[in-house]
Parts: structure tokens; C-alpha cells; sequence
């Protein structure tokens, strides 16, 4: 193995092709419900934050999308502390700029993502190979 993929199937695949899949729905998801919980915050103005629908939002808060991680993270009291962190940058930036600046929403995702997901942990993240410590 090149350090660079795994194995799914009869193709390789990528850490971040695994993450898009079954990662980033579980961190959006942890996000949606810290800004709801802790903030206060209304799914219409988390939908603005984090660029989806209300619907999806809502769909993320009742855990019928994102599933997969929630619990992980949410146990966690390391990935929780990250994902609290992540959601008071994105509200403070959506509160000052009145958007989601995108270069914060990708350090954001791509922070948690690495301490998240087993497949780029295991198989070759750039983030978590090269030590890159983006928000912890």
C-alpha cells in the first residue's frame, strides 16, 4: 500500500473520498447541534453557516443524516472540545462578516476530519502525516 489510499473494493480510495461519505456529514452534523444547543442558534441561520438547506439542517440535528460519528465525537470529550471550538469560529466569523468565510470552513472540517476519521488516521491523511495542527 502507497500510504495514500486504502482499499475499497477493487479501487482505491482516499482518505477525503471516505471522509466526504461518511466524516463530514457526522462533523456538520456535531456542528448544527452545538449552534443549536449551546447558541441558541435557529436552523435557518446554521443553514447559513454551514451552506446547506434548513431541511438538511434538520435532517442533521435528528440524526437521520450524519449518523455515523456523532457518537464517536460526541463522547469524546477531545473531539467534542474541537467541534465546540470549530462551531464558536464559524458563529463569531458568520456574526462579524455576516457569511461563513470559506478558507475558515475548510480549516474547520478538514481540523476535525483528521482527528475523526480512522481511514486517514490509518492510511495516510496529509493533515494527520504531516503533524498539522489546525485547531486543537
Amino acid at each position: 500500500m502507497n500510504g495514500l489510499a486504502y482499499k475499497k473494493g477493487l479501487r482505491q480510495e482516499l482518505p477525503c473520498e471516505y471522509a466526504v461519505r461518511a466524516v463530514l456529514p457526522s462533523i456538520r452534523s456535531s456542528i448544527a447541534r452545538v449552534l443549536l444547543r449551546e447558541y441558541g442558534v435557529n436552523k435557518y441561520t446554521i443553514a447559513k453557516i454551514l451552506g446547506l438547506s434548513p431541511a438538511a439542517v434538520t435532517f442533521y440535528i435528528e440524526g437521520r443524516r450524519g449518523d455515523k460519528y456523532v457518537r464517536r465525537i460526541e463522547e469524546s470529550p477531545e473531539l467534542l472540545g474541537i467541534v465546540k471550538k470549530a462551531a464558536k469560529l464559524l458563529l463569531d466569523s458568520y456574526n462579524e462578516k455576516g457569511f461563513t468565510d470559506y478558507s475558515l470552513y475548510q480549516v474547520v472540517l478538514c481540523s476535525v476530519c483528521s482527528k475523526v476519521n480512522e481511514i486517514a488516521i490509518d492510511h495516510g491523511c496529509l493533515a494527520t502525516s504531516l503533524k498539522v495542527k489546525l485547531i486543537s
